[in-house]
């Protein structure tokens, strides 16, 4: 093949490659910065969670212990929830009791009724009695964002969803590669004020640095979901993916309902020898099948976190599976056993990396500025392309042109902008919905959905350059203010979280003051009179003086 040839084939393809990254890349962009950024936030979901349960104890510095005294009466715990358990629904599928701990003292209940629906309560360790939710703030908390995250609250089917964007993005991110030249140069390249080169330079510094974190993010978050997005080989040899699982790991397999009433095993003695044989308290006991042949008992140890240590693979709690009739152990994995041999310790490498399961708080923190580092590398992308258009339409839809555009833009200032307001007014609804109401927890999502409708309705409305500035103002007002309203609605603030060294709920508040301030700042930055380039000014006074 000659030169010519040669460098012909290679700007085809690269062309190509171009036009996919463009619109493959803008059509995906915003279901892309949805998972980004409730990622980001995902990372902290139990500080999150803390902040918006006022209830809640402080979190307690890690110590690493793992004594079987820690204050809590277990077995009275359990006996206790059998007793609920057995007054109020004698009839369900499952049993699951979450033990009390420094995190919650009370005693979690939550059962499969025999209609298969999933239900939740709470009861005092002490009295049996059930707890007064009218006193407290019950809430989502940050488990919201993570359900956004990886399923955007649509279940199975949420989870395929993400699961086909996120291989949109492994085709956007390798595309990129291919039609950047100078990756690294343009790495180190910004030029500020030139209008579109400086939304390219942003979008360019922005992929190569955090272009490693994301290949590793969307790689290994596919790697997750394994089972549900390749069955087929699992379904070829096993008749279900549980059999497949226990078949894998060497466990009890899933026992069908028999139908056949038996009276269940003691659980406090379940409870106190799985406990001697992981030599760790227990953190929750789950039954299937209650009082029937096929009943099973699931004890969990307590996940145990060691100062300075620090393994991909993690140690875990360790559990003891036992026959929930006769009370006979049937199998016991300890913690930091493997079992699935190393293709499946590469899977849980993999799980591991994608939730930041390892290196504590600063791994956290890495894995949140990384994450927001790809929002905003997905915004410019976005914005670059409104940008370019205005200067130049390409008209690609023909008469239909001016549209399309339109929509773009409204897509853009309702995702980009309307999406981060939202989670600002999930906060909000937290603090402002009233105690003891049905379905609190549900009234939260409605409220960040909601508003984020309306932030695309304002967008529809209004001109876009004004869309802009009023919604950052808006998201600027909702940071800024949070901290009063908490004051105002709680009695607790950021000064007396940092006076008490409450580093988590502290934190909360002063990240949304330091997004007010970047929200300001970016209102202002719209709100400017625009200076025309000097070489633009030069021209008008050399065609003024001609």
């Amino acid at each position: 093949m000659s030169k010519v040839q040669s460098g012909a084939a290679e700007g085809g393809f690269r062309q190509a490659m171009a036009w996919l990254h463009t619109w493959g890349g803008l059509w995906a962009c915003w279901v892309l910065f949805v998972i980004f950024l409730t990622g980001s936030l995902g990372v902290f979901d139990e500080p999150i969670t803390r902040w918006m349960k006022p209830h809640l104890p402080q979190a307690a510095e890690a110590t690493g212990d793992t004594s079987l005294d820690d204050g809590f009466d277990r077995p009275q715990a359990v006996r206790m929830a059998r007793t609920w358990f057995e007054e109020n629904q004698p009839d369900a599928h499952f049993w699951g009791i979450g033990l009390p701990s420094d995190e919650d003292p009370s005693i979690r209940l939550f059962w499969q009724d025999p209609q298969e629906n999933f239900h939740n309560s709470r009861i005092d360790a002490s009295t049996g009695k059930p707890v007064d939710g009218s006193r407290e703030r019950d809430s989502e908390g940050g488990h919201h964002f993570v359900h956004m995250h990886f399923e955007f609250h649509g279940g199975t089917a949420g989870i395929w969803f993400v699961g086909a964007f996120t291989m949109a993005m492994l085709v956007a991110l390798v595309s990129g590669i291919v039609i950047h030249k100078r990756i690294f140069k343009d790495f180190f390249t910004f030029r500020p004020g030139k209008g579109q080169r400086s939304w390219l330079d942003a979008h360019n510094a922005l992929s190569v640095l955090s272009l490693p974190f994301q290949l590793m993010i969307a790689y290994t978050g596919l790697a997750t979901f394994y089972a549900l997005y390749m069955p087929a080989g699992i379904l070829a040899h096993y008749d279900n993916e549980e059999a497949y699982f226990a078949d894998l790991l060497t466990q009890p397999q899933h026992q069908e309902i028999t139908g056949i009433a038996a009276p269940l095993a003691k659980f406090d003695d379940l409870l106190l020898h799985a406990e001697q044989q992981l030599q760790r308290p227990a953190s929750f006991v789950s039954i299937e099948h209650p009082n029937d042949t096929s009943s099973s008992v699931l004890v969990f140890g307590r996940f145990i976190e060691k100062p300075g240590e620090y393994r991909l693979l993690g140690d875990g709690g360790g559990r003891v599976f036992f026959n929930g009739v006769t009370g006979e152990q049937t199998d016991v994995q300890m913690p930091g056993e493997l079992r699935g041999g190393a293709a499946q310790d590469v899977q849980s490498v993999m799980a591991n990396l994608h939730f930041a399961a390892f290196g504590g708080h600063l791994v956290r923190w890495l894995y949140f500025f990384s994450g927001l580092a790809g929002a905003a590398m997905l915004a410019t992308g976005a914005l670059l392309f409104m940008v370019k258009r205005r200067q130049r339409s390409l008209n690609e839809f023909g008469s239909a042109t001016p549209r399309v555009y339109r929509v773009i833009e409204v897509l853009n200032v309702g995702t980009l902008t309307g999406l981060t307001i939202a989670c600002v007014a999930f906060f909000w609804g937290n603090r402002l919905l009233p105690l003891g109401i049905a379905d609190r927890p549900e009234w939260e999502i409605v409220v960040f959905f909601a508003v984020w409708l309306l932030s695309f309705v304002h967008a529809g409305l209004r001109p876009a350059a004004r869309a802009w500035v009023e919604q950052l103002l808006a998201l600027a007002a909702l940071c800024l203010l949070l901290p009063l309203l908490n004051w105002l609605t709680v009695g607790d603030q950021l000064f007396s979280y940092l006076q008490r060294g409450d580093g988590e709920r502290a934190g909360v508040e002063l990240v949304a003051l330091g997004t007010g301030v970047l929200s300001l700042w970016g209102a202002w930055r719209l709100t400017r009179p625009r200076v025309a380039p000097a070489r633009n000014r030069q021209r008008a006074v050399v065609a003024e003086a001609q």
